[in-house]
């Protein structure tokens, strides 16, 4: 059915002198496309089997003969009027086509030497391309450059105002500082020197102390010397003047005994004499000894008083050391307070230099 529809359409567009195509096919039958192009193949097969051309006639199966040859003649003059019209076509077309050649060719020669040209063009503008891709790299890569500078520059100038903001922080707390330690500076170094003062001045009042008694012991030990000294040379005279005796008495003894040993057919009276004498000089000796013994007593009491003066002048001595080295001492302790209190001093300086710098900055 449908490829009796599109044989009858085919042939009816082809009778009316019209090219059979798929859409008017399509548009006079309504079938689909794809059903009318396979059926369309299929009869332009069967046109061949129903056309028989001859150089005499054209016979056309199914028309009456004088139709026939009707349709012969004019398709005979047709197909002649075709090939004249197709070797004019050729020979223009041959004609044609030899110019179109010749201007292919120049066109090609053309065409080459612009395409030279153009690669010429082209290899300069891949190397602009090349030298515009560099220099917008080496942009971009300033472009990059610049923009970190810029954020490191925006976060310096944030550390900036958070440093400005941490040092007016710590100029305040260090003028404050610096306030409460040269108050409290300047009243330690006035307890120092209150303090060192009172020391020096008990010192003085000690060692003006210590010195007019060590005076005193030397003046009274001196005064006691002198004593001794004397009683010591009259007990001396007197142990002299007591040998003295002793001696004469012991050459009288010895003269006594001479005359005894003569006179010993003396009476009684002569023997009580002796004893008397021998009694006296035994007394005198016996007070000798006893002076004796006074003697080496007043030599120890001498030499203790002596060793005692001593004592007293060494221990006034060593006193007078100690004083002298807590005088020492004590100076050098106001030598350093003072050595601190210029020191604090050239801190306090360096410490308004250094406020005044990061005040400059600031």
């Amino acid at each position: 059915m449908e490829k009796e529809l599109v044989f009858t359409s085919a042939e009816s567009l082809l009778m009316r002198g019209e090219q059979p195509t798929i859409d008017s096919i399509v548009s006079s039958t309504g079938l689909a496309d794809s059903v009318v192009e396979k059926q369309l193949q299929q009869w332009w097969h069967t046109i061949p089997e129903k056309l028989s051309l001859n150089d005499q006639m054209v016979s056309v199966p199914g028309l009456p003969e004088s139709l026939g040859g009707a349709f012969g003649r004019i398709w005979q003059q047709a197909v002649e009027e075709a090939e004249t019209r197709l070797r004019a076509d050729s020979r223009t077309l041959n004609h044609a086509n030899e110019e179109v050649r010749q201007l292919a060719e120049e066109s090609l020669k053309d065409s080459h030497n612009k395409r030279s040209l153009v690669e010429t063009q082209l290899r300069e503008i891949k190397l602009k391309l090349e030298d515009s891709q560099i220099h917008s790299r080496s942009v971009d890569a300033e472009l990059s450059v610049m923009k970190a500078a810029i954020v490191s520059e925006a976060t310096s100038r944030k550390k900036e105002e958070h440093l400005r903001a941490k040092l007016e922080n710590d100029l305040v707390h260090l003028r404050k500082a610096h306030e409460d330690a040269k108050r409290t500076f300047e009243q330690r170094i006035k307890e120092d020197q209150r303090h060192s003062l009172d020391q020096i001045s008990k010192s003085e009042a000690d060692a003006r102390y210590y010195r007019n008694a060590s005076e005193k012991l030397r003046d009274d030990a001196g005064t006691k010397e002198t004593t001794l000294t004397k009683k010591n040379h009259d007990l001396l005279s007197e142990i002299a003047r007591h040998e003295v005796r002793i001696d004469t008495q012991h050459t009288l003894i010895r003269s006594q005994d001479e005359e005894l040993k003569v006179l010993k057919q003396l009476g009684m009276t002569q023997s009580r004499e002796l004893s008397s004498n021998s009694s006296a000089l035994l007394a005198e000796t016996n007070k000798a000894k006893r002076l004796e013994q006074k003697v080496k007593e007043q030599d120890a009491e001498v030499k203790r008083l002596n060793q005692k003066a001593l004592n007293s002048a060494t221990e006034w001595g060593r006193r007078e050391n100690l004083m002298r080295n807590e005088l020492r001492s004590v100076a050098d302790e106001l030598q350093r307070a003072q050595l601190k209190v210029v020191n604090l001093e050239k801190r306090s300086i360096s410490q308004d230099e250094e406020i005044r710098r990061l005040k400059s900055k600031l």
